[in-house]
């Protein structure tokens, strides 16, 4: 975002009238922060204080260093911080402000000297004040311990210089919200000059859908979400939700009327609220959008809807009074006659004296949001706690990489379980706020992909696999039993099968076959190959006959490259079988992995040794083990 650059004026007269310009910047600038127009505000206040912080009156000091902090120009905003703090008259939120951005720019030590120079009586900062130093120690901690995840960059083809994250997924694709794409000829068209927003100088949200491209589907495309229902809606719309069945919008939209001014001495003061609407279809036609009765509260903020996997719970964000901080999440449950019960507050587990948002749903029984009151490496930090309603374990901070100095937020994992989504405006992206992506088996671990990925108190906790009685088929003695995913845990499921009956002659024979089967990948990929495809469609059908039966599928790699990246390489070949036997109708539930790595290579091409390209690729493998 550029400043506002001012004439320099040299005659007397000339001087004069910058003074009664001044005066007029000042007022300008003092309204568009009542306004929180954090952008406009904060070049107004550059231009009156023109680089001059020591005889500027403290106030604005402070205001201009806040604006440049809520628009994520963190280095300016420490420069203004730094200069206030030099100062006599300096106070104390200063510190705590400068404390701030400094982890926010991860710088951790510098940023303990000055919350350790906050000094408050008040309960809330000083509950703030704890959190963040025990925050600087975790964020020291866990960047030595960072975890490698495998493919985790920028999704280019989805970021803009403005902002971008992704708010759900659907059955065909990902709920987008974005401020980047209005200029883009989509479903309805291009706007050539959308009407932008003066917080951050940049065009309003809209809500999008993306589907993204998967093997054997050559579409990929992005739209704007349901436009003949939402165009007529100015400001910000989104985030949004689905239900199960696809035909219940729930969206956040932007208070459509002029907000409320309050004339008194001074600037304007006004703010624009988030409200939730929702939209049905039936007959295959959707309904016009309206507010959604019950959960919405006159002068509050209600936002960011989440709908539990069993449709019960719709959880938000807001607000208003009988929270713990400045902006709680809340729950509501459907009632009898389809309607929304009485808010409630998910508790103080959840929610700090801070802000809590970005709620997420990716497998039932958690929830992942973003927080600035929980102790985390700096701004909004991602958290996963366990639970539901009002009664939650205790938030597990994701630590690096999913997390940073900056604001990160909404982690969104695919049904698969191991490749997912979340923003970011830590620097490296393309714009503000960008998307970053990620298909990674080590992290979310434990449980069955079709479970939701990770069923342990936090991730990366593992837990045991099956007992698979001679391990790897064809090679007696073997336990095969610690299949393991890099520097996280282990992975798989606890396999208790229940009693087991004795197969039959034929049954025997036909899981013998099964087990002679050995899918081959090109080098570097997880993608399955057509003659696989033919292979596993015949699994299909033996597992539809016998629908008692299991089946461990287990991945291997060539020796090439590192121990911990052909792990994760294996359990990428995994997750390709069982995600096309789950599309064709395979209960997930009954299928577990081992990923293996260059384990147990089939002849003697080990690190170091000569081999051909086609006796590497026997090594890139996966093969089945029936339970029964």
């Amino acid at each position: 975002m550029k400043r506002l650059i001012g004439c320099a004026l040299l005659t007397l007269g000339s001087m004069q009238l910058m003074a009664q310009e001044q005066k007029s910047e000042l007022r300008l600038a003092d309204e568009a922060y009542a306004r929180q127009e954090y952008a406009l505000a904060g070049n107004l206040y550059g231009r009156v204080i023109k680089g001059k912080p020591s005889r500027a009156p403290m106030a604005l000091l402070m205001k201009l260093a806040h604006c440049r902090r809520e628009t994520g120009y963190f280095g300016e905003a420490a420069n203004w911080y730094a200069a206030a703090v030099q100062r006599p008259d300096c106070p104390a939120a200063a510190y705590f402000a400068y404390g701030e951005v400094l982890r926010n720019l991860e710088a951790y030590d510098s940023a303990k000297v000055q919350y350790a120079r906050f000094n408050t009586v008040q309960a809330d900062s000083l509950a703030l004040k704890a959190a963040a130093l025990r925050g600087c120690d975790s964020a020291v901690a866990w960047r030595q311990q960072k975890v490698t995840l495998n493919n985790l960059g920028v999704l280019k083809e989805l970021n803009t210089p403005y902002s971008e994250w992704i708010s759900g997924a659907v059955k065909k694709g990902l709920l987008l919200v974005s401020n980047g794409y209005r200029k883009m000829m989509l479903n309805d068209g291009a706007e050539a000059n959308p009407v932008t927003d003066k917080r951050t100088f940049q065009p309003y949200y809209k809500a999008y859908v993306y589907q993204q491209y998967a093997q054997g589907n050559s579409t990929m495309y992005l739209e704007e979400m349901l436009p003949k229902v939402l165009d007529k809606y100015r400001y910000h719309i989104g985030p949004s939700c689905f239900n199960r069945a696809e035909d219940t919008l729930y969206v956040t939209v932007n208070e459509q009327q002029r907000p409320e001014l309050q004339q008194r001495k001074g600037p304007i003061q006004g703010r624009r609220r988030l409200m939730l609407y929702y939209a049905v279809k039936k007959d295959n036609v959707w309904s016009p959008l309206a507010i959604l009765p019950g959960l919405n509260i006159d002068g509050f903020s209600t936002s960011h809807p989440v709908i539990s996997g069993d449709g019960g719970v719709l959880y938000f964000v807001s607000d208003r009074p009988g929270g713990f901080g400045q902006a709680d999440i809340w729950y509501s449950e459907k009632q009898a006659d389809s309607t929304w019960g009485k808010p409630v507050n998910c508790g103080a587990r959840l929610n700090t004296v801070a802000a809590e948002t970005f709620p997420t749903i990716n497998e039932e029984g958690a929830l992942y949001f973003s927080s600035q009151g929980h102790p985390g490496m700096g701004g909004y930090d991602i958290f996963r706690a366990t639970g539901s309603r009002d009664n939650w374990g205790a938030p597990v901070n994701l630590k690096a990489p999913f997390n940073t100095g900056a604001d990160d937020m909404g982690l969104i994992l695919k049904p698969n379980g191991y490749e997912g989504y979340f923003s970011s405006n830590r620097p490296g992206g393309q714009g503000s706020d960008d998307i970053y992506h990620f298909t990674d088996a080590a992290y979310f671990t434990g449980g069955r992909p079709g479970d939701g990925g990770t069923t342990g108190g936090q991730p990366g906790t593992g837990i045991t696999q099956p007992d698979l009685a001679g391990g790897k088929p064809g090679q007696p003695g073997t336990t095969g039993t610690t299949g393991t995913t890099g520097t996280t845990g282990t992975t798989g499921t606890t396999g208790t099968t229940g009693q087991k009956r004795t197969p039959t002659t034929e049954e025997l024979e036909l899981i013998r076959e099964l087990e002679k089967l050995r899918f081959l990948y090109d080098f570097n990929s997880a993608t399955l190959l057509p003659e696989s495809k033919k292979v596993l469609d015949y699994v299909t059908g033996v597992l539809k006959q016998h629908p008692d039966w299991k089946l461990m599928v287990l991945s291997y790699a060539d020796s090439r490259g590192s121990e911990g990246y052909n792990i994760n390489l294996s359990a990428l070949r995994c997750f390709a079988v069982i995600d096309y036997l789950g599309g064709k109708g395979i209960d997930v539930k009954r299928l577990y992995y081992m990923n293996l790595g260059e384990q147990f290579l089939v002849n003697a091409c080990k690190d170091g040794t000569p081999c051909t390209e086609e006796q590497q690729r026997q090594n890139r493998r996966s093969e089945l083990k029936v339970i029964y």
